[in-house]
């Protein structure tokens, strides 16, 4: 499984012969337009085109957008409802890719209720998408707490400061250091086997665009 990052909440995973693209950003985010292949999209938060613009991905692609449990392309997901207090309905992806747990929490702006962490808990995760720049998303600090609940093997920070954004994200920095790690120390791609996953240390990936 092959995991990259492309600003905001984007995120493309490639397992095998099928891509996934998760929450692809519209460019009035203020990066480049975003195109990929993709064979299934899912949207976290499908109100907002922000965060919803599928006329970039170039293919014909299922597109999940909301909650329930669904079987595709030998991809599973479960897609946990939730609300805020103001806005439509958004929902937290865990999807099984590979025998490994991926669970992105999208344009989440507040912490789980601990019946939504029991729901998500009936299997371990894997890897954690998290959003750690505020703004629309979760602080660094929010997402350190949940971070320490779930307890991930794998932990990838999205959607924060970049050069030319909109939205007035704080950097990944602070995250980071609280995770034990350089936020220099960055990679275009992080690939992932079930076997070679770590089973004490947590790893702190983090992707450049």
């Amino acid at each position: 499984m092959q995991i990259s990052w492309h600003g905001q909440y984007t995120v493309k995973i490639i397992s095998k012969e099928v891509t996934l693209v998760l929450d692809p950003y519209s460019s009035s985010v203020g990066l480049p337009p975003f195109r990929a292949k993709g064979d299934v999209v899912g949207l976290s938060n499908p109100s907002d085109s922000t965060m919803s613009q599928i006329s970039g991905i170039q293919g014909n692609p299922l597109i999940i957008d909301t909650p329930g449990e669904y079987s595709v392309k030998g991809l599973t997901l479960y897609a946990m409802g939730w609300k805020p207090a103001e806005g439509e309905e958004r929902n937290v992806q865990r999807w099984v890719i590979e025998d490994m747990v991926v669970l992105h929490v999208g344009a989440l702006t507040r912490k789980l209720e601990e019946k939504e962490l029991q729901e998500l808990e009936r299997t371990d995760i894997d890897v954690l998408l998290i959003p750690v720049g505020g703004g629309s998303g979760l602080t660094a600090k929010d997402a350190l707490s949940l971070v320490g609940t779930l307890e991930p093997r794998v932990v990838i920070p999205i959607h924060y400061k970049l050069p030319g954004l909109t939205e007035q994200l704080d950097d990944v920095k602070v995250f980071a250091e609280e995770m034990g790690v350089d936020a220099k120390n960055t990679e275009k791609k992080l690939v992932l086997k079930k076997s070679k996953l770590p089973q004490e240390d947590v790893l702190t990936a983090i992707l450049t665009i």
